[in-house]
């Protein structure tokens, strides 16, 4: 088996071989989000998302982002941190690459100052979130797009996932239970 290797950098820095890959797999996992108009990424460059990358044999084997920004909610202020883009090579599947980069993800945010993580996945991957140290926050809604334009995530049958890391959001975790919380992320955008 080849060596593998874990990088993270800036997405606007991401190298060109590196970026073609990254962008083929998110294609071919999401290809309706690919539809009508040339490929822009970062998607969401507000967000200055990292990203986290496995690589064999410098093929990209896995990728995961993580976009920061800060919110407010409830009359309060979070630095929040996301996951996103998480997509593994469909040959390189179940063994454990995803699992591996989220750990390092989950250490970056941790290292960053941050309040909050959250973000969106579809219902079945909870468990494998869960796993990594996420929770289900069932009835809490992420609100992207923007404010003339919401896009929820209930109206695509998501399920939210968080993890409260400072003092400030373990005490007002009650805040964020069967709420919207608007994240303001561009036309379309979601976590």
């Amino acid at each position: 088996m080849a060596l593998l290797e874990i990088l993270h950098f800036a997405q606007e820095e991401c190298p060109a071989a590196w970026r073609e890959q990254i962008i083929g797999l998110m294609r071919q996992e999401w290809p309706r989000a690919f539809e009508g108009g040339p490929v822009v990424w970062p998607d969401c460059p507000d967000t200055h998302p990292t990203s986290f990358v496995l690589l064999s044999d410098r093929m990209v084997v896995s990728h995961v982002a993580v976009p920061r920004k800060e919110i407010s909610h409830k009359g309060q202020s979070y630095q929040a941190f996301g996951i996103s883009e998480v997509v593994t090579h469909p040959d390189c599947r179940r063994q454990g690459y995803g699992a591996r980069l989220l750990k390092e993800a989950a250490a970056y945010i941790a290292g960053n100052s941050p309040d909050i993580s959250l973000f969106t996945c579809v219902p079945s991957l909870v468990p494998f979130y869960a796993h990594a140290g996420w929770e289900h926050y069932a009835g809490t809604v992420l609100v992207g797009g923007t404010r003339d334009n919401p896009f929820r995530s209930d109206s695509l049958g998501l399920a939210t996932m968080m993890r409260l890391y400072s003092d400030k959001a373990r005490r007002n975790r009650h805040a964020f239970q069967e709420t919207d919380i608007e994240l303001e992320l561009g036309e379309r955008k979601l976590w």
